[in-house]
């Protein structure tokens, strides 16, 4: 929630998010001068400042106070745009007010996610695109998947935290459709796509993500002896998956748009 975090996490997690978002906006398309584009739960601003620079008024909003003061300062420069402190699942803002709405690995981690889901519909006007992403397995992308298998090699006996009821659902195509379309989208188009992480192998992707890793849950506990223990079995992964030198690490998206009936 800090701004730390928010800093660590767009020097991070943006190389994925990025990808999500830049999809995101292909598929929405018609993404320019004048459009309203609203982004829920919008993180370090991986779609919101892509959507600006296409000339969008953007109203990014988060609830991490955080991520909120890193969105306004990176969109400072588009006057139309700006960011605010709110909860994607109550929504302050007018019925159809936007011409495209995106959530990116926002509704499917709230606690309501249905009501995020009608949320987002509520704020899209008529005709308007909604656009949802989740990932298509846990633990995600990027130096998450290198941080669940260290922790089981070093953990054998652990259990991973249980998903959020909204990823288990909208994880599934299938099932994104069926909750999409009960949320008031029609001409649905699903699709899985591919993300690509890239960092650097050895000892400097340790050093390239270390303070990421200080956030993330499991890890955040441990104690100096067992985080030395962990960072030992990263950098087994990292060396059995380095290709020249650097790690390249694969995800899936399932990334949904519709139009507001």
């Amino acid at each position: 929630m800090t701004d730390d975090f928010a800093r660590v996490y767009e020097m991070t997690a943006n190389r994925n998010t990025g990808q999500i978002a830049a999809a995101a906006l292909d598929r929405v398309g018609d993404i320019r001068w004048g459009t309203q584009v609203l982004d829920i739960a919008a993180g370090a601003g991986a779609l919101s400042v892509p959507a600006a620079l296409r000339g969008a008024a953007v109203l990014a909003v988060d609830n991490a106070p955080g991520m909120v003061n890193l969105l306004s300062q990176r969109l400072a420069p588009f006057p139309a745009s700006g960011a605010r402190l709110m909860d994607g699942q109550k929504l302050v803002l007018e019925d159809e007010g936007f011409d495209a709405t995106f959530s990116l690995i926002g509704a499917s981690i709230f606690p309501d996610w249905r009501r995020g889901l009608a949320e987002q519909v509520r704020v899209t006007r008529a005709g308007g695109k909604a656009c949802v992403a989740t990932w298509r397995k846990l633990p995600g992308g990027g130096p998450f998947l290198v941080m669940a298998e260290a922790l089981r090699a070093v953990y054998p006996n652990m259990a991973p935290p249980a998903p959020p009821e909204g990823f288990t659902t909208l994880a599934d195509p299938d099932r994104l459709r069926a909750e999409l379309k009960g949320a008031g989208l029609s001409a649905l188009e699903i699709e899985e796509i591919e993300v690509v992480w890239e960092g650097p192998a050895g000892q400097s992707y340790l050093d390239d993500v270390r303070e990421l890793h200080g956030y993330m849950g499991a890890y955040a506990t441990l104690d100096d002896n067992d985080r030395r223990r962990v960072d030992d079995a990263i950098l087994t992964v990292v060396d059995r998956i380095a290709t020249d030198n650097r790690v390249v690490l694969r995800s899936t998206v399932v990334l949904a748009v519709g139009t507001r009936r």
